[in-house]
């Protein structure tokens, strides 16, 4: 009689288990390098701020590097440039070659799922992200494409 009461609860604790590592695996995956660098007191600072020096000798120096080549620490530009545009959308340098409205079209989707407001995302960074897609449209690269 006790056999299947210890087996009901054993089942309970392992699905609930289950579900939360997928819930936290699943938020995992969608942090920034720049959330990922604050979860692990990485303090990313501009290149050329003075006041605050990174020593070579630091364990943390290569991934400070690499994430202020990488994203740089500005705000946004009012009107958007087209570069700020490519940064939002993640289109990098291979990418500029075959840049077409397909490739647009595939990183937008991409962004704009993962950041809407309905599903928990920030309606700033979709209102971005639409900008981003009107100024890539708007863009020199896709007067000569027929697609």
């Amino acid at each position: 009689m006790v056999l299947p009461i210890i087996i009901g609860v054993g089942a309970t604790v392992i699905a609930l288990t289950v579900k939360s590592t997928f819930a936290a695996y699943s938020k995992f995956v969608h942090l920034t390098p720049q959330m990922i660098a604050s979860l692990n007191n990485i303090k990313l600072v501009r290149p050329n701020d003075n006041d605050i020096n990174v020593s070579k000798t630091d364990p943390n120096y290569s991934h400070i590097k690499y994430l202020r080549l990488r994203y740089p620490h500005s705000g946004f530009k009012d009107p958007m440039t087209e570069q700020e545009a490519l940064l939002i959308m993640g289109i990098e340098d291979d990418d500029i070659i075959k840049f077409n409205k397909t490739l647009l079209r595939e990183r937008y989707r991409k962004l704009i799922i993962l950041n809407h407001p309905d599903k928990s995302g920030s309606q700033y960074i979709s209102q971005r992200i639409n900008q981003a897609k009107d100024v890539l449209e708007k863009s020199y690269m896709f007067k000569n494409d027929k697609d």
